[in-house]
């Protein structure tokens, strides 16, 4: 029997996909405020910083989306994600390399492509090859489990967080991290958290929200740079991941549209951040937006932006899906009914 989507998570996945390109959109594209912007434009400096605290848990959530429901890893599973990657990944690089041709393979891009390389495919598909020791753990006991996770956590806030660069953890983009907030989901799912958390979970996030982004136009505003409160590993990251996740636990809605679209959102990650497509293609595109438009209008049109390329990433995943169940049905079952045989 199939198992039936969580439509309130599928609509999270949606959320943090739209997180995920508000960053990019954002700093990426459009750089960080300076000690200038603070003083020239504050209120556009202080909106921009918000929109970036507010958004930057996105990856976090993916990982902790995880962790709450568990990885059950599995051959299937397993070629599933890795023929995702490389169907968007490589089907992405040769419409590129067909539009043009010298771009595609110039200024170092040529291993990017022939090495199908992500950050966040590495540090997840660790994370996923990890996951039967780190189940075992998590069912052998509470107390090792909590001993595990509050230790982890601390070695990253020691070995991360609070130090100069390089960094353990790698400032959150590693499988490293990726454990840590696994092990943190699992635990909060299995034996929940204090009352007063959980019902105040959306005013939380609002709170701190609002108190790191002070922290860090401040610190903007007085030269001092961001230091690490926006990254992935920042304690304050991580709570806001947390509490989004706490929070839509609590809702409770069943849609077939959402769980279709939300299903997608992997192949939004992987067609924007790809190396011809990112640079070229997204984040010119969003400066070029933000050079024309302010304001109301701007966040108008950037959302329409993201909108559509959240659309265009979901008839691609629709290609990918009917290409797998072909080469599943026909090859896939065919190589393991060869190796059982």
């Amino acid at each position: 029997m199939k198992k039936v989507r969580q439509s309130n998570f599928e609509l999270l996945r949606i959320v943090a996909m739209f997180m995920v390109m508000m960053l990019h959109v954002n700093f990426l594209a459009l750089g960080k405020p300076s000690v200038e912007d603070a003083g020239s434009a504050p209120l556009a400096t202080f909106t921009r910083i918000l929109f970036e605290v507010m958004s930057v848990g996105c990856v976090d959530l993916f990982v902790l989306i995880s962790g709450w429901f568990g990885i059950k890893a599995n051959r299937k599973s397993l070629f599933t994600f890795i023929f995702q990657v490389v169907f968007v990944f490589y089907g992405v690089s040769a419409v590129c390399l067909l539009y043009d041709h010298s771009n595609a393979i110039g200024g170092g891009k040529f291993i990017e492509l022939v090495t199908c390389r992500s950050w966040f495919v590495q540090a997840y598909l660790g994370l996923y090859l990890l996951s039967p020791a780190l189940n075992l753990m998590v069912e052998k006991s509470k107390n090792i489990h909590k001993w595990v996770l509050c230790g982890w956590l601390a070695f990253e806030f020691v070995y991360d967080f609070a130090s100069p660069d390089p960094r353990l953890f790698d400032g959150g983009y590693s499988t490293l991290h990726f454990v840590a907030l696994y092990l943190l989901a699992r635990y909060v799912r299995l034996y929940g958290v204090h009352d007063f958390i959980r019902k105040n979970s959306g005013v939380l996030f609002l709170v701190v929200s609002l108190f790191v982004t002070c922290c860090m136009f401040m610190l903007i505003k007085t030269g001092h740079g961001l230091w690490h409160l926006n990254s992935y590993t920042s304690p304050f990251v991580i709570f806001l991941a947390l509490m989004l996740l706490i929070k839509t636990d609590s809702i409770h809605i069943q849609n077939n549209m959402i769980n279709r679209i939300g299903g997608a959102s992997f192949a939004v990650y992987l067609f924007h951040t790809h190396p011809l497509v990112l640079g070229t293609f997204f984040l010119t595109w969003a400066k070029d937006i933000y050079s024309n438009y302010s304001g109301i209008v701007y966040l108008i049109i950037i959302t329409g932006y993201m909108i559509a390329w959240y659309v265009v990433s979901i008839l691609i995943d629709y290609i990918r899906q009917a290409t797998w169940h072909v080469f599943y049905n026909k090859t896939y079952k065919f190589i393991c009914k060869e190796r059982i045989g």
